[in-house]
């Protein structure tokens, strides 16, 4: 497993980064498919519904679409957040559903991460190791337990969890910048700061419409061909 993220990460980064900077709507909209695919595999792994299954379902959702109409979070290099993002990044890999990934991206430093491995940025990639080590050692057990003893609860809450990320995977949206009193955009190491997120419905069917509708598509297939050949397998 180890071999299969480290493989992809290496040899996808630079696509990955190039897509983000030129074509981000469809990048997010295959995404989009991913995930969106992703609620109704995981969700239907649940073997009984029952009312702390429903409230859970309703906890993980809710807490999800809290996350997203909130500011959204930024991409940060300081030492300590990176250690948490490997932390938080490793245990969604211990649970069923989530990725390291999709952590990465709510967490705002998805898109750093690909720069990081293709510059070979240590200062960047060293705590986020070291977050992903101790995480693993630390929470696994204790992850295991819960998914055990406590399995369709723990499928629900991460199954309304991943149903309200949707919003923040969401192809359309514009970002609006800090601004100080007199209008001026407020730089962080030269950079602007993103205050919140304003998603919105395409006006018209173009091309880039179709396209990122069809890269959803692809997407839920995707994950409809993994599920199958897993199933297979097993």
């Amino acid at each position: 497993v180890f071999a299969g993220m480290v493989a992809s990460v290496f040899t996808l980064a630079k696509v990955l980064e190039y897509l983000f900077l030129n074509y981000p709507v469809f990048v997010w909209a295959f995404f989009f498919g991913l995930i969106l695919a992703s609620v109704y595999f995981v969700g239907k792994s649940i073997t009984k519904w029952n009312i702390s299954v429903l409230i859970t379902f309703v906890i993980g959702t809710v807490a999800a679409i809290s996350i997203s109409v909130l500011n959204p979070a930024t991409e940060n290099s300081s030492f300590f957040y990176l250690i948490i993002c490997g932390v938080v990044a490793i245990c969604s890999m211990i649970l069923p559903g989530l990725s390291g990934s999709f952590i990465l991206i709510l967490l705002g430093n998805y898109v750093l991460m690909l720069q990081a491995v293709n510059e070979l940025n240590f200062k960047i990639l060293l705590p986020v190791v070291i977050g992903a080590i101790s995480g693993l050692i630390a929470f696994s057990h204790i992850l295991s337990w819960i998914y055990k003893k406590y399995k369709d609860q723990t499928i629900s809450i991460l199954t309304g969890f991943i149903l309200g990320s949707l919003g923040i995977l969401w192809p359309w949206q514009n970002e609006v910048y800090l601004k100080d009193e007199l209008g001026n955009f407020i730089l962080k190491d030269g950079d602007k700061i993103v205050q919140s997120t304003i998603r919105y419905i395409p006006e018209s069917f173009n091309t880039e419409v179709i396209i990122a509708i069809v890269l959803m598509i692809i997407g839920i297939i995707t994950i409809s061909l993994i599920e199958k050949i897993a199933g297979k397998q097993n």
